[in-house]
This record gives structure tokens, sequence and C-alpha cells, in this order.
């Protein structure tokens, strides 16, 4: 397994940086195309299950859970970083099927309640140990059953030009070539660059994410597609053992 941070302190930055205001869309058209596109894909790995409980682990700003929530019985949303949890708890209040969890709810969810997990695009800020901390959580809340999906897992050997590739090929898709320029020019002169070389990002081989999944409880099947744009990347599908 390979890891290209520095643990409890790089999350640390990572975590001070999704507090506060971020330039990572390039606009809100392009905003809207990246959940509508998670959205889709999390709904095809929902499609077999009926009315499952579903917990999006890490959901960040979670613009897509309206999207999502028809598909499940009930979804969770929980974000570790605290100005996110207040952000997410105030624009869903109210809203049917989904609910908000802080961090005292996320520790008592109760054993074996939860059909699917899903922790999309996060791994990279996590350390092995930290990881391995998060799959204890979700292996205890996981029916028997249940699948927990591992997406957007960036392998040891990608570098930022397929990302910026990936970016750029989706905005002439769908309208946002030229934003997606700006963008890229923002990001880097932005603190997201300067966290990303102080920092880094966790990178996890396909056989180090089985490796690590059967030592906390779960088998581990690479799935054929990435959630999302970016191909680069990988997702996992995950089964408690």
């Amino acid at each position: 397994m390979e890891e290209n941070n520095n643990g409890a302190t790089s999350g640390n930055l990572w975590a001070d940086f999704w507090s506060h205001d971020h330039p990572i869309y390039a606009n809100a058209r392009h905003a809207t195309v990246h959940y509508r596109r998670i959205a889709e894909d999390l709904n095809a790995l929902l499609k077999d299950r009926v009315r499952p409980t579903v917990l999006d682990w890490g959901c960040g700003d979670a613009f897509g859970a309206p999207a999502i929530a028809p598909s499940c019985g009930e979804l969770l949303l929980y974000d570790a970083v605290g100005a996110v949890q207040k952000r997410i708890a105030a624009r869903f209040a109210g809203e049917k099927g989904i609910r908000v969890l802080d961090d005292e709810a996320w520790r008592s969810l109760p054993a074996g309640s939860v059909d699917v997990i899903v922790m999309n695009s996060v791994a990279q800020y996590l350390g092995q140990a930290e990881l391995g901390a998060v799959l204890d959580g979700f292996r205890k809340r996981l029916r028997q059953d249940g699948v927990a999906y591992l997406a957007d897992i960036i392998p040891p050997d990608a570098g930022m030009l397929p990302d910026i590739a990936s970016l750029l090929a989706t905005g002439a898709r769908h309208g946002f070539f030229f934003a997606a320029c700006l963008g890229l020019a923002r990001t880097w002169f932005s603190r997201y660059r300067q966290i990303r070389t102080q920092a880094g990002f966790s990178t996890y081989s396909e056989r180090g994410i089985r490796e690590l999944a059967g030592k906390h409880g779960f088998s581990a099947e690479r799935l054929p597609a990435n959630v999302g744009f970016n191909q680069q990347r990988m997702a996992f599908r995950l089964r408690p053992a």
C-alpha cells in the first residue's frame, strides 16, 4: 500500500481547506454537471436494492443528494468537517428522506443498521491508519448482506495531467471549457495547490485496497468504472467477509 501524505497533519490541512470557500469548481455549470454525474453513477449502483438505507460518508456539500434520495429508504449524510456538517444540515433541514449526521450521530449509529455505504473521493485525504479506522466503522454498521463502495481511489502511478485532461474534456462536452481553463489558473494560485504540494494525496493500488479491506473484515472487488468523470481513478465494492 502506498501513501503520499503525512497522516493526521495532512488530514488537518485538508479539513481546514474544505471548511472554507474553495475554487474546485470552475463555475455553477461545472458543479451541476459534476454532481449530476455522481448521482447517476450512484443510482446505478443502488438499482438492485429495494429502498435501502444508504450512508454517504464524507459527503461534502452533497448537492446531488436530492437526486439520490428517491432511490433510498433513507439517505444519511455525514462529513467529518464541522463547517460542512452545518452547511448541509441547514440545506436539507426538513428534506424528506435525507438525514444529516453530526459526529455524535455517526458514532452512535446502530450496528447493522445500514445497507449501503458510499465513500467517494475521500480516501486520498486519509492516511492508511485513518482509512482502516473508517473501514472498521463501516464494518460495524453495515448489515451482513450490505455493501460499501470506495470510489475515486487514486492509484500510485496517477499524475496531474490526466486529471487536467479529464476536466477539460468534460468542460468541452458540457459547455464550460473556457471556465475550466480559467478555473485551472485560479487553482494554480490557490491554497488547494499549496496544500496538495505540502500534504500530498494518499494513493492506493488495487492490491493495496484488497489487502487493507481484508484486514478490516471485507472482501474487495474492483468495479469496471469509477464513479464520476475521471476514469484514471478506481472504484471498489466491499462486502463483509
